[in-house]
């Protein structure tokens, strides 16, 4: 059987329709889909809704609060907490965090469902510290504003701008986090070697070492490192919560202090869930000015060789 072309069908659809009025309005012709060339449909009552306004008393159930997880401190991130305590079930379309602490605006880059009665976190990266206000004492956290949008299933839209609530005072702490350590790389840089020697004592016990440099940059300010916190995975070997770190910028070159380190626990999944175990605390001076406890964090390789370490302290099997 000889197969017949579309033009010929669209022939016969064309025939039909002259016909009359009539006959074409009650008359359909199946054109193929790659032949045929899309016809505009008429509204859906969901595109009607989607102009629609969420109502008031749904925008006014919500609530919103700044957190921060341990996995996303190094790299500046912080969530929007979004608290539905209304009855409708709602789409976060998108959260935008402004505060006078950071440039610019943390847009989240996705959504999320935020059903009825639940609190779910969407991830906004914070931009460059300001920190030219004066020392970094961790102020100028207030003034943050959220602006989140939300839909429901319906399409209805609404927007919320709001402050957030900040309970645990993350924003300032990041604040002062951030221009302590802008302050001290005005006058010199500040890290971890690559290096971790380990020794054991007579009483059997292993004691590991990682250094700790302070190099001056010319022209900079005075700085001045006293001490280094403990870690959650690591403990200073002499005991109590500190390293002396004693280290202060001098014009004849950069100056070292070794940390001796001994494992804070033994179970396993405090290694395997590591997040923070590496980041030590540094309290540091800039031309006198104390400034808040930042962080210093080691690179992969020298976290790797302190997850070794501990393995080894603790007596755990090779694997």
């Amino acid at each position: 059987m000889r197969r017949r072309g579309t033009s010929g069908l669209r022939g016969r659809c064309v025939r039909a329709l002259l016909a009359g009025l009539a006959l074409a309005a009650t008359t359909t012709c199946a054109v193929p889909d790659d032949a045929s060339p899309a016809r505009p449909t008429a509204a859906s009552p969901s595109s009607t809704a989607a102009s629609a306004p969420l109502p008031p008393d749904v925008l006014g159930a919500l609530r919103l609060e700044v957190r921060q997880s341990r996995t996303d401190r190094a790299a500046r991130v912080v969530q929007v907490a979004v608290h539905n305590d209304g009855t409708t079930d709602l789409e976060v379309v998108e959260a935008r965090l402004t505060s006078p602490t950071v440039e610019g605006v943390a847009v989240s880059e996705d959504g999320r469902r935020a059903p009825a009665g639940t609190r779910r976190d969407v991830s906004v990266a914070l931009g460059a510290p300001v920190c030219d206000a004066g020392p970094a004492d961790g102020a100028g956290a207030a003034g943050a504003t959220v602006r989140l949008e939300v839909a429901d299933g319906a399409g209805r839209r609404g927007t919320l701008e709001a402050t957030p609530e900040d309970p645990n005072g993350h924003l300032a702490r990041i604040h002062g986090e951030d221009c302590a350590a802008v302050a001290v790389a005005e006058g010199a840089t500040l890290a971890l070697g690559p290096r971790l020697v380990t020794r054991q004592e007579p009483d059997g016990r292993w004691v590991g070492t990682v250094e700790l440099t302070l190099e001056p940059r010319a022209g900079g300010p005075e700085v001045v490192v006293d001490a280094v916190d403990r870690t959650v995975l690591l403990d200073p070997a002499a005991g109590g919560p500190q390293w002396p770190a004693a280290l202060s910028t001098a014009p004849d070159g950069a100056r070292t202090v070794g940390l001796e380190i001994v494992p804070a626990r033994c179970d396993p999944h405090a290694v395997a869930e590591d997040k923070r175990g590496t980041a030590f605390g540094v309290h540091a001076r800039v031309d006198g000015v104390a400034q808040p406890v930042f962080h210093v964090t080691a690179d992969s390789a020298l976290r790797g060789l302190v997850h070794e370490f501990v393995g080894l302290a603790c007596g755990w099997p090779a694997s």
